[in-house]
């Protein structure tokens, strides 16, 4: 991967993001029209390593997909480049969404493109769906997805003439036809950014429904059988307890946030827990299998040292692991959230400026003593 760029940071990070395929997953009657089961669900294995294929290629060559050159050593974390360069990777599947809603499926053949349509296409604001639906850098983008099956005709010098386009795959046409349909669904049930993960779950349900999402399964869906593990016995241990789950994602990953109760999640009081499908650290790229992450509020250290004290190792190590150098809010006197304690005579520094202070990879035993050290020591 080439690391000199945001984008390819990003692309590395899209395609970590793409779903596993489980073996056994639900297939809605909408969807067997023209296909059997096992044909899509050959389509589809072959259809989600496109999509890894291609964020991985991003992420290598990002000038041969025409993507933006914003340089890490210029350009810093949550600058408007540093953003770009996190929607930039989505545009080859952006210009086949595009493309594929305004057509029609000639089975036999592949996918009939109207012009009119394309070229009167309205993306809408990317602040309504956070994601940029602009058709960008597609002179570049259409010549290069011929590198991965896709034949377009109708296109002169790789840009759209007059006529409609015709789309076909020949190596194997059912994964056009399965990608058409899950355009379809994308479009018609709102939601394209499970399309551009290659969601198993948009087979699920009808054309126009989506019943997931809402819950743990956003983390659950995109973490491994181990960590799904952990993922579903944190969640069930809090809501035992009374907690309220919401979603909580962003640029930068998804996740699920637990509040003391419903009020303070629709409110803006902070989250107790928040568990996210990889760390905060856009500088080091994570590449371990597992990434999912557990924040734990806590404002009072002194408040839990008695109790660490009596903990296993692994629990001390939350707290005296690193000390950090804080954000910019620290260097001027001015941070309001960061925490500053001590231990075994030793001062530590943890900035909860963006999250909450500690930010770990969880441990299936020690749940009952992230929930503990919680108690104690969220309030200052």
């Amino acid at each position: 991967m080439n690391q000199e760029y945001w984008v390819s940071i990003w692309a590395k990070r899209r395609q970590d993001e793409v779903i596993h395929t489980p073996y056994n997953y639900i297939i809605h009657e909408d969807f067997l029209k023209h296909m059997d089961k096992d044909e899509i669900k050959t389509s589809f294995l072959e259809l989600n390593s496109l999509f890894r294929y291609i964020y991985s290629d991003i992420a290598k060559y990002p000038k041969e997909f025409g993507m933006p050159l914003y340089s890490k050593d210029e350009y810093r974390l949550f600058s408007k480049e540093w953003r770009d360069s996190g929607q930039a990777p989505y545009r080859p599947f952006i210009l086949l969404y595009n493309l594929l809603i305004c057509g029609e499926i000639i089975y036999g053949t592949g996918v009939a493109v109207s012009i009119q349509k394309y070229k009167a296409l309205k993306p809408p604001p990317k602040h309504l769906s956070g994601i940029d639906q602009k058709i960008r850098q597609s002179q570049v983008l259409f010549k290069k997805l011929t590198d991965y099956g896709f034949v377009f005709d109708g296109l002169k010098n790789n840009k759209p003439a007059t006529g409609d386009i015709i789309i076909t795959y020949p190596d194997n046409p059912a994964i056009l036809y399965l990608l058409k349909h899950l355009v379809d669904k994308a479009y018609c049930a709102n939601c394209l950014e499970d399309f551009l993960c290659c969601h198993f779950r948009l087979l699920q349900n009808d054309i126009k429904t989506v019943d997931y999402g809402t819950d743990v399964d956003i983390i659950s869906d995109r973490v491994t059988d181990e960590e799904r593990k952990i993922v579903c016995a944190i969640d069930s241990h809090l809501k035992d307890r009374g907690f309220f789950a919401k979603p909580y994602g962003g640029i930068e990953c998804h996740g699920v946030a637990y509040y003391h109760n419903e009020k303070d999640a629709n409110s803006k009081k902070p989250y107790s827990f928040r568990i996210t499908t990889r760390g905060m650290d856009f500088d080091v790229p994570d590449d371990s299998l597992k990434k999912m992450r557990l924040q734990l509020r806590i404002r009072n250290v002194s408040k839990c040292v008695e109790y660490v004290e009596s903990c296993p190792d692994s629990i001390k190590q939350i707290f005296t692991e690193y000390s950090d150098d804080g954000c910019g809010n620290r260097e001027r006197s001015s941070c309001k959230h960061g925490i500053e304690y001590e231990i075994d005579n030793k001062n530590y520094w943890r900035c909860a400026c963006c999250h909450a202070a500690f930010n770990i990879k969880p441990e299936l035993a020690n749940i009952p003593h992230y929930i503990k050290l919680v108690e104690l020591g969220e309030k200052k």
